[in-house]
């Protein structure tokens, strides 16, 4: 399975982009926040929908799929089972609410 893993970052870090006609699926999200002050993090899916006759000219869209705040010190973990369910259409991405390299990102996916 895919693996990446990003530094906390106020400006959104690419994870993944999902291929057209499939989804993508996180298998597992890990953040490692070995920084003084706790974080929040978010993983959107941003993505354009396809164009139709009621709606030629749809518009991009950013929708928060998962958001972990995560102590000072502290490491928290995601697995499957709490992520089931969750799809990503677009391209995947992390931010947090502070740029951090104390504090990473991990996430597994797989495309269906």
């Amino acid at each position: 399975m895919p693996t990446v893993k990003v530094s906390a970052n106020t400006t959104p870090q690419t994870l993944f982009t999902t291929p057209k006609h499939v989804k993508g699926k996180l298998i597992a999200v890990i953040v490692d926040n070995q920084s003084t002050s706790k974080k929040t993090i978010r993983i959107q899916d941003v993505f354009t929908p396809d164009s139709t006759a009621g709606n030629p000219s749809p518009t991009t869209q950013t929708i928060d799929r998962v958001q972990l705040t995560v102590g000072a010190g502290l490491t928290a973990t995601l697995d499957k089972l709490s992520l089931e369910g969750v799809e990503f259409l677009g391209t995947a991405q992390a931010i947090a609410d502070a740029t951090d390299t104390a504090c990473v990102i991990i996430v597994v996916y797989r495309f269906e």
